[in-house]
C-alpha cells in the first residue's frame, strides 16, 4: 500500500496534483517539492501511454505516488491504463454506484495480487451520482469519493458554474454525507478557497500544477512591482476543474 493510499484511509490531509503537461521531468522537480500524488489526466490531458509510464517512474522516484484519470470505464481502459503500472486510478464519468462497482471489479480481475495497493478514487461529479451517494459510500473499495464541481454543475443546469448558490448548497451537502460515512472526500480548490473546502471536510485537495505556475507569477510581479493585466475576468470553468 502506497503512503497515499494509508493517508486516505487514515482520514489525513493529502494533495493530489494534475501535472497538466505530459512531461516526466515537471512531474520529477513537483514530486521533489513533497506533494502526496501526481494525476496524470488521460480523461483531458494529452499524455500517451510511454508519457504515463515516464512519469509515474519519475512521481515515484521522489516519493510522490502517480495516479491516472482513465479517459471512460470500458473494462479495455481500464486495463490497459492499470498495465502501466501506475498506483491507481481516478474513475470519472460514473452515474451509479453499479458503474463504479463494476469498473472495481475490473480493476481486481487486472491486478489481483496488487489490488489492495491500488488507490481507487471515485468521482461524484452528476445530479444522477449524487442521488445514489448512499449506494456509493456502501462501496468499501473506495479510498476517496471526489466531488467533480464543474460536471455536477452542468449536471444541474447551470453551464459548469459550481459558484451558483444551488450547486454550493449540493457540494456542502454531498461533502459533509462522504465525511459523516467516515470516508474520505476529495474537493478541487485554489489558493482564496483552499481552506474553506479544508474546513467542511475535503481531505483530498485537488489542485494544478498550472494553478501552481499561476499563483508563483502573481507573487513574482507583485514582488516585481509589475503591473499585469488579468486576462481571465470571466468564469470560464476548465473542464480540467471538474475534479
Amino acid at each position: 500500500m502506497t503512503d497515499f493510499k494509508r493517508r486516505l484511509r487514515a482520514g489525513e490531509t493529502v494533495a493530489l496534483v494534475n501535472a497538466d503537461h505530459a512531461c516526466a521531468g515537471l512531474v520529477a522537480f513537483v514530486s521533489r517539492l513533497g506533494v502526496d500524488a501526481i494525476m496524470l489526466d488521460a480523461e483531458q490531458g494529452n499524455p500517451s501511454f510511454e508519457n504515463i509510464e515516464d512519469m509515474t517512474r519519475a512521481a515515484r522516484l521522489h516519493g510522490a505516488s502517480a495516479l491516472v484519470r482513465i479517459p471512460s470505464v470500458e473494462p479495455w481502459t481500464i486495463e490497459r491504463y492499470l498495465m502501466r503500472d501506475v498506483d491507481g486510478l481516478v474513475i470519472p464519468r460514473l452515474d451509479s454506484a453499479r458503474q463504479a462497482q463494476a469498473a472495481i471489479a475490473d480493476i481486481r480481475y487486472v491486478v489481483p495480487r496488487e489490488f489492495d495497493a491500488k488507490a481507487i478514487v471515485v468521482q461524484i461529479e452528476s445530479a444522477k451520482a449524487v442521488a445514489e451517494l448512499d449506494d456509493f459510500l456502501a462501496l468499501p473499495e473506495v479510498d476517496c469519493f471526489f466531488i467533480g464541481a464543474v460536471d455536477l454543475a452542468k449536471s444541474m443546469g447551470y453551464a459548469g458554474d459550481y459558484r451558483q448558490p444551488a450547486v454550493m448548497d449540493v457540494m456542502v451537502q454531498v461533502l459533509a454525507r462522504i465525511r459523516a460515512a467516515g470516508r474520505a472526500a476529495g474537493f478541487l480548490v485554489k489558493d482564496h478557497d483552499l481552506q474553506a473546502w479544508q474546513a467542511r471536510g475535503a481531505t483530498m485537495l485537488y489542485t494544478h500544477i498550472n494553478d501552481f505556475i499561476e499563483m508563483g507569477l502573481r507573487q513574482w510581479n507583485t514582488l516585481a512591482g509589475l503591473a499585469r493585466s488579468n486576462r481571465h475576468t470571466t468564469f470560464h470553468p476548465r473542464k480540467g476543474e471538474t475534479a
